[in-house]
């Protein structure tokens, strides 16, 4: 069994050296923009070890080992608050359902008489064109006076 086992193992290595050549050639040539990579990512890289340091405060004083007690009192207390109120909700649902205990839902009363003229007067004014009719008017006589008539001038140097 041993022999089958490390005969095995022997065939892996033997088919994962090419991969792991090529990884490790590629991480060889890379290896100049990782570097100049992480030497500019280093103020964010500061930032957010900063941000989790801050973050992980409560957890490094070991301030929720003091208050477990009472976190597990105030979360036991709002579950059973939470499942009273549900079955509190329901209980009251199906009983007011059962006995009509229920608002009576306002009617939907119809348009009222000056509802129903406003809304004639609507469409009637709706139906009505937007410009005005201009009617064509009958030419009348005009006075006939100077300022009616063109003034003809001659050009005296005129080749024509």
């Amino acid at each position: 069994m041993a022999n089958a086992l490390t005969i095995f193992f022997v065939i892996v290595r033997i088919a994962l050296y090419p991969i792991t050549l090529i990884f490790n050639l590629a991480l060889y040539i890379l290896k100049p923009v990782i570097i100049l990579g992480n030497f500019i990512l280093l103020p964010f890289l500061h930032l957010s070890r900063a941000i989790i340091h801050v973050l992980t405060f409560p957890f490094r004083l070991q301030l929720l080992e003091r208050i477990e007690t009472l976190y597990i009192y105030l979360g036991t207390a709002s579950l059973i608050g939470c499942m009273t109120g549900a079955v509190l909700f329901i209980l009251f649902k199906v009983i007011s359902s059962s006995l009509n205990l229920d608002a009576p839902k306002p009617r939907e009363q119809g348009r009222t008489t000056a509802e129903y003229r406003a809304a004639r007067r609507e469409r009637a004014h709706a139906s009505e064109p937007e410009t005005p009719v201009v009617v064509k008017r009958i030419p009348t006589s005009r006075k006939r006076g100077l300022l009616s008539q063109a003034i003809v001038e001659e050009a005296e140097d005129s080749d024509f």
